[in-house]
């Protein structure tokens, strides 16, 4: 007797034709020669987010897209970075950029206002007196004086 895929011919006894043992090599039959599909049963034995592949005698299994592992005991997800949430943070460090950006902006325009005002006497800053056609300052000294409508600085 001829065993195939390595089967194991055991001979006649006195109760018991010859025969082929199939048992452990993935295959059945007479003569071993039909291929035992591993997969069709239980996923092969694989895990359950892998993918069990008939081969012959044999079978894989391999994790499924998006996991990795050993296909029979672990098929872990694989982390993945998705552009939404770049996108996100990108939005959110743009419009904190923005928000600084306006805030130096603003704190520049009263440090500049502060220190004009207590280098340079403006028309804005002097006080009028009424009825008159000239601006005097804080000392009611003649600063200004009007012509045709318009405010002359006096020369001093």
């Amino acid at each position: 007797m001829n065993c195939l895929n390595n089967g194991v011919c055991i001979d006649k006894t006195e109760t018991k034709a010859a025969h082929c043992d199939c048992s452990g090599i993935g295959y059945n039959g007479n003569f071993c020669e039909i291929d035992n599909n591993e997969c069709s049963t239980n996923n092969g034995g694989c895990h359950v987010q892998a993918t069990c592949t008939n081969t012959p005698g044999s079978f894989s299994c391999s994790c499924k897209e998006g996991y990795s592992g050993d296909g029979i005991i672990t098929c872990n997800p694989v982390p993945t970075f998705s552009n939404e949430k770049n996108e996100n943070n990108q939005a959110v460090g743009i419009g904190v950029g923005v928000t600084f950006g306006l805030l130096g902006l603003i704190v520049l325009v009263l440090l500049i206002l502060f220190f004009l005002k207590r280098k340079v006497r403006f028309p804005l800053f002097l006080e009028k007196k009424k009825n008159s056609h000239k601006i005097l300052d804080r000392n009611n000294k003649k600063v200004w004086k009007k012509n045709q409508g318009n405010l002359d600085p006096l020369k001093q």
